[in-house]
């Protein structure tokens, strides 16, 4: 065979088995869900919304209700063997010295040495120094996500330094593209996930179709949309959909958690200029786990997961995903600052 022939099947291959691998061949497992855990005695109550790994059990969180604009920088340890949270410690907060702007997503960009969040308040999601004072740089955010309703814009970010691409995405369905959820109406919210690359200008953007609530009662306290994005090293996402409901008695409520994989490289991007309909791409999802947490008489489990990244490794190179609470500031007395622990495996 002739050698360029050769260099054309290699090249082939390549392609073949990278979808193969991210489609197929690497499916994720999850070898163990720990329980959720709080530490009060190190942790001030919060309402934490964003969480990134920097490095050296250090993480940036952010809280959407944090008397200035900026992140705290926390210190987790976990147990090498299981994954199970040992201790988490607040160092502090570093303070951009600007108003809050309802901060709900954090990622850390190793390359450039900052952070990004974004905010609900002005829709934007704007770069930060190590130590909270902005660059005054900021990612290009296609106008479609102008159209989020009041309180469920750009709830999620995330960047994965190997594939060097952020990803964000609105909370709940825009003004535009449909219904929104309610504990009533049944209907599955239309999420629009995009991407950035390194200069935080715009690339693609996908169709997520959410499940639909478990909620039929009415209420006033409901909400339901994705919460958080994971991006992974192969380029596929993970994708946290949260579901709280709050009956009028209070008493039996529950979140509803479910963490799905998508893969952006083998779905069809959209146009962010057309509205979602029946018909769109939607990304083909994979679900990886889910869990309840309820409040009841004796039962104050109730955890509101708004963050989630990637942990540290275990000794068997099984892979920690850490999540973060938010507690509305220990609500009532009854909701903690909660954090969990889920192990995975790619194999």
């Amino acid at each position: 065979m002739r050698p360029y022939l050769f260099t054309l099947l290699a090249a082939l291959s390549a392609i073949l088995g990278t979808t193969s691998a991210e489609g197929q061949a690497r499916p994720i497992t999850v070898e163990r869900e720990n329980p959720q855990v709080s530490f009060p005695q190190t942790v001030p109550a919060g309402n934490y919304s964003g969480i990134t790994a920097l490095g050296s059990d250090d993480y940036a969180v952010v809280s959407d209700k944090s008397s200035h604009d900026g992140f705290f920088v926390f210190h987790i340890t976990v147990n090498p063997a299981t994954g199970q949270i040992k201790s988490v410690e607040n160092k502090g907060f570093r303070d951009s010295a600007m108003p809050n702007r309802d901060q709900e997503g954090i990622a850390f960009l190793p390359q450039q040495q900052t952070i990004v969040i974004s905010g609900e308040a002005d829709n934007a999601i704007k770069e930060y120094n190590l130590d909270g004072k902005p660059t005054m740089r900021q990612a290009e955010v296609p106008p479609v996500f102008s159209k989020a309703r009041p309180n469920y814009s750009l709830e999620s970010l995330s960047y994965n330094p190997k594939t060097k691409l952020l990803w964000t995405c609105n909370e709940s369905t825009l003004n535009g593209d449909g219904e929104a959820a309610t504990s009533v109406n049944g209907v599955r919210n239309r999420i629009r996930i995009q991407s950035f690359d390194s200069a935080l200008q715009p690339l693609q953007q996908y169709a997520y179709l959410m499940d639909a609530p478990e909620a039929t009662q009415a209420t006033d306290l409901y909400g339901m949309g994705v919460s958080e994005l994971t991006a992974l090293d192969d380029g596929s996402l993970l994708v946290l959909e949260r579901e709280f409901f709050t009956p009028p008695m209070r008493l039996g409520a529950f979140v509803s958690n479910k963490i799905y994989r998508v893969f952006p490289k083998s779905s069809t991007a959209v146009d962010p200029a057309a509205p979602l309909t029946d018909n769109s791409p939607w990304m083909k999802k994979e679900l990886l786990t889910s869990w309840h947490t309820h409040l009841r008489l004796f039962n104050h489990s109730i955890a509101n997961y708004e963050g989630m990244c990637l942990g540290p490794k275990l000794e068997n190179g099984a892979q920690v995903l850490l999540l973060v609470s938010d507690s509305q500031d220990q609500y009532a007395g009854v909701m903690q600052d909660w954090f969990k622990s889920i192990v995975i495996s790619m194999k």
